[in-house]
């Protein structure tokens, strides 16, 4: 059993991302309705709403939302699957250090931060998320000159970049109207870092296995 998920537990964020999109997409076609932008326009709309949008109680247009069960629940799939990929994402790399350690403690502990957005308390623990997760992503960032993966390594600066101006953006109001679109837009670039960075190391610990195997 141990062997087998030593194996396979980097696909577990794989399988994670695509879990939350099935059930995140069956909350967002039973919303209601409304954002900040149009709070009283039918239904969920990729450009006006928040991802979190689907998970409030009563949405910006005053309806009671009854997909907010369903988008919980993505949003703990979510969650869980962030967790698995923190833990994973030090293995990229060939050697352990301070700055791989830092990397997984602050990126699971954000992530764990990060479970409680679907409560009354959103906007803080947005921002305590982001302070955390920064300190996971800048010790990733002075390591990723080791790894060889250019095209990887520009991906996640990218993303790093991307988050950096939504965050701001959701701190300071400026161009609040667009962030619902860049929020997505950040996701899927994301989404393809937490799946890429899953196989490559999925890739490491079955090549290592059968390293293994053929020693012993």
């Amino acid at each position: 059993m141990l062997k087998f998920l030593k194996a396979y537990y980097p696909l577990f964020p794989i399988i994670g991302m695509g879990s939350y999109l099935i059930v995140f997409t069956l909350a967002a076609s039973a919303y209601p309705g409304g954002s900040e932008n149009l709070p009283h326009a039918p239904g969920y709309s990729f450009f006006h709403n928040f991802l979190c949008d689907v998970m409030d109680p009563i949405t910006k247009g005053g309806v009671f939302n009854g997909a907010r069960f369903m988008a919980v629940v993505s949003h703990l799939i979510l969650s869980f699957t962030m967790v698995t990929f923190f833990y994973l994402l030090p293995e990229i790399f060939d050697h352990k250090n301070r700055n791989t350690k830092l990397i997984r403690f602050f990126g699971m502990l954000s992530m764990a931060v990060f479970v409680l957005m679907y409560t009354s308390y959103h906007d803080h623990i947005v921002t305590l998320t982001g302070i955390i997760g920064t300190f996971a992503m800048i010790p990733l960032m002075l390591e990723l000159k080791h790894c060889p993966n250019k095209l990887l390594n520009l991906l996640a600066y990218w993303c790093f970049l991307l988050s950096v101006v939504v965050f701001f953006i959701f701190e300071t109001k400026l161009g609040f109207y667009y962030l619902p679109f860049l929020q997505k837009i950040t996701f899927m670039f994301d989404a393809t870092w937490v799946i890429w960075v899953s196989l490559i190391v999925w890739k490491k610990n079955r090549e290592l296995s059968e390293k293994l195997e053929m020693v012993y």
